[in-house]
């Protein structure tokens, strides 16, 4: 059987309430960067579905928080909900965590070619180019606690290729056991394609990288159909600020300006593969030798981090190294573990806590010597468990650098 072809743009989790985070401090010349960066990055998608020509655009919530945009937000997307209806472009939103169909302000109409889904049971819409059918439509807003059922969202009439839309999670069997031919979902997930195969399950992931971790190209994604309902998904990048984590391995007998050289030509390669970004680059430092202890103790971080801002972080687009650390493995000589001092009890405890990945860690004990008013504050700056490894890791080098005063570990 043969179908018309058609296009459209998937997106989600703009967050135009929160601007890129992470930086103990942003300098003055990318403040602006940092202010518009959300909008502008959403901004892109509705370019991107004005430029492929699309027939639809579909968001998958997590837009906007309206009370902490205030105006701004509600009339920047009216603004690009108008460009595409001048256009003729329809628009489906399954609104999401923080943008519930009832948050929408009343005083603000949307224009016609937007239709919003409600929460509760999916609705469904048949999305047309001129008087042909191209496709299904079956969406709603976030459900309860973001599960949903994927057996809800199966139309009872198989034929057109159907796209469910909503903001959540299910189980993966159950949403390839459904009729529906591609999972158009949202809810602040990384860009992850769950299932390639008929039926397609897809986040899109955020427009825009919001903090260090959230590394490489971010955007939207165009998805077409073929007459024979072949689909292709292709990633629109739309980032203005593009985070990395580059990892570069001293030796013993390395020196300076060639630890100095090596960094300079990574910022240099980066900035040729992702022309007209700007990159804020994270760097971890591994390997062995002095290089890496004067990272450590010294002042050869700083001077580094220093030099690489003055030559790179100033040009446009500008390319910020944002940390500079030095990563060691944390290996001891195996005598340590054994011997009956503080330091040996400590490695111990250290390396009963790798081991045994179940025991927690127990932070908030350790929080009962603080004066109350420093509690909730110290409370908000513990890491998840899923830091677990790197916590002790760190923890293991302290306990010996205080433990050992210049005592060599060899």
């Amino acid at each position: 059987m043969s179908y018309w072809p058609f296009r459209f743009v998937h997106a989600a989790d703009f967050h135009l309430e929160m601007p890129p985070f992470g930086l103990m401090e942003i300098p003055d010349h990318l403040e602006e960067l940092f202010l518009e960066a959300a909008f502008a990055s959403a901004q892109r998608v509705f370019d991107t579905a004005l430029a492929e020509e699309v027939d639809f655009l579909i968001l998958s919530g997590d837009l906007l928080r309206c009370r902490h945009t205030g105006p701004r937000g509600p009339l920047f997307l009216l603004e690009q909900f108008e460009r595409l209806a001048e256009r003729g472009t329809a628009i489906y939103w399954a609104g999401g965590r923080v943008d519930p169909p009832d948050s929408w302000p009343p005083s603000i109409q949307l224009p016609r070619n937007v239709h919003y889904f409600a929460p509760g049971t999916p609705e469904e819409v048949i999305h047309r180019r001129e008087d042909t059918a191209l496709a299904r439509i079956v969406g709603a807003s976030r459900a309860h606690r973001g599960r949903f059922r994927p057996s809800d969202f199966s139309p009872e009439e198989p034929g057109l290729f159907t796209i469910g839309v909503t903001n959540g999670t299910a189980e993966l069997a159950d949403l390839q056991a459904s009729r529906i031919d591609y999972w158009a979902l949202g809810g602040d997930q990384p860009r992850e394609t769950i299932s390639a195969e008929l039926p397609m399950v897809h986040y899109p992931g955020s427009p825009q990288g919001r903090q260090p971790e959230e590394t490489g190209p971010h955007g939207c994604t165009l998805v077409d159909i073929d007459r024979v309902r072949n689909l292709r998904a292709t990633l629109v990048p739309t980032d203005l600020i593009r985070w990395f984590t580059e990892r570069v391995e001293v030796t013993a007998e390395m020196e300076r300006n060639s630890l100095t050289t090596l960094l300079r030509k990574k910022i240099e390669s980066r900035i040729e593969s992702t022309s007209g970004t700007d990159l804020f680059l994270s760097w971890k430092i591994t390997g062995e030798g002095p290089l890496l202890q004067e990272i450590r103790r010294g002042r050869l971080g700083h001077d580094l981090l220093d030099l690489l801002r003055k030559e790179y972080g100033h040009t446009g687009p500008a390319a910020w190294s944002v940390s500079l650390e030095a990563v060691p493995q944390a290996r001891f000589p195996a005598h340590w573990y054994e011997q009956d001092t503080i330091r040996g009890e400590f490695l111990r405890d250290v390396n009963r806590l790798m081991e045994k990945v179940d025991d927690p860690l127990g932070w908030e004990s350790r929080l009962d010597a603080l004066p109350a008013e420093y509690t909730s504050v110290a409370l908000s700056m513990i890491p998840d468990e899923s830091a677990r490894a790197d916590i002790l890791r760190e923890t293991a080098l302290l306990g010996v650098d205080l433990l050992s005063g210049e005592e060599s570990p060899s």
